[in-house]
């Protein structure tokens, strides 16, 4: 019980967090479309250069805000590495934020350059923007790895077992047969199995989004419940099934996203940093500077 209230919570904060970002985009592109749509060499005798520029007023917070939100992205590492953070809220619930940074700060940043990316600081960007689209890529690989209520990976083993003992409680308690165990098998892995990697994880979402109808089918043929806890155990077994599949498939994938992931990550937070000493160094800090 504790555990849905405190996941209902953090899905409101996430929830109004992101109607708030949102809301302050629509709000800059509708009042800044005129100065983004100028061209370049026109936008300083524009009415709202000093506003929309990167060292604007309202540009430069955004920069200030989405370059924010990309530094608090570094404290999902820090949750997963550093033992003393270890109790401090699950995993899954860290990771809901640091999805929405991800997202919401190169977001924000793109309006702070006001669609003007040149010279060192475009390395930073490109590398941001490498970030961000690897990161939609790795969120996909993650929700396929088999994981406790923690959100913390299991073993394939634990999940076997597990897979196991669903098998056992159908057979045992709900008559579910050999034929009808065989049938389950094929209606979690048939769509899957042969298939390279990219296709697999094309298919996942096609064969999930239809496994209610299959599972009305399976019970309909094999004589058992159409609704209640058979089908629930039913389905949790092809998931569960369908997830270490596809773990086995992605497992080297994921090392190798990683490895393309990370170094982007170093580059863009080291050129940031490198922009934003330049920009306080030639006086750019924001509404107290001589800059703004």
């Amino acid at each position: 019980m504790l555990a849905k209230s405190s996941d209902r919570v953090h899905r409101a904060v996430l929830g109004i967090l992101g109607l708030t970002t949102a809301a302050s985009v629509a709000w800059v592109l509708w009042q800044g479309h005129d100065f983004y749509r100028t061209p370049l060499a026109d936008r300083p005798h524009h009415a709202d250069f000093r506003d929309f520029r990167p060292a604007g007023r309202i540009g430069h917070g955004l920069g200030i805000v989405g370059s924010a939100m990309v530094l608090l992205l570094l404290l999902y590492s820090l949750r997963k590495r550093w033992k003393p953070l270890a109790r401090a809220g699950p995993l899954r619930y860290w990771l809901r934020y640091h999805i929405f940074l991800g997202v919401a700060g190169p977001v924000l940043i793109t309006l702070h350059t006001s669609f003007k990316v040149d010279g060192l600081v475009a390395v930073s960007y490109w590398s941001m923007a490498a970030v961000a689209l690897s990161g939609v890529f790795g969120r996909y690989l993650y929700q396929q790895i088999p994981r406790n209520v923690l959100g913390e990976a299991l073993a394939p083993e634990a999940v076997e077992q597990r897979n196991e003992t669903i098998l056992v409680d159908l057979a045992g308690r709900w008559g579910a047969d050999q034929k009808a165990l065989d049938a389950l098998d094929r209606l979690a892995l048939g769509a899957l199995e042969g298939r390279p990697v990219p296709a697999a994880l094309l298919v996942l979402p096609a064969v999930n989004l239809i496994l209610a109808r299959r599972l009305q089918k399976w019970s309909r043929a094999h004589g058992m419940p159409a609704d209640g806890e058979p089908r629930d155990l039913a389905r949790q077994w092809v998931l569960a099934a369908r997830r270490l599949h596809v773990f086995h498939l992605v497992r080297d994938l994921f090392h190798w996203w990683h490895v393309f992931h990370k170094p982007f990550a170093i580059i863009m937070i080291l050129v940031m940093f490198v922009h934003v000493a330049v920009a306080v160094a030639l006086g750019y800090t924001w509404i107290l500077g001589s800059g703004s």
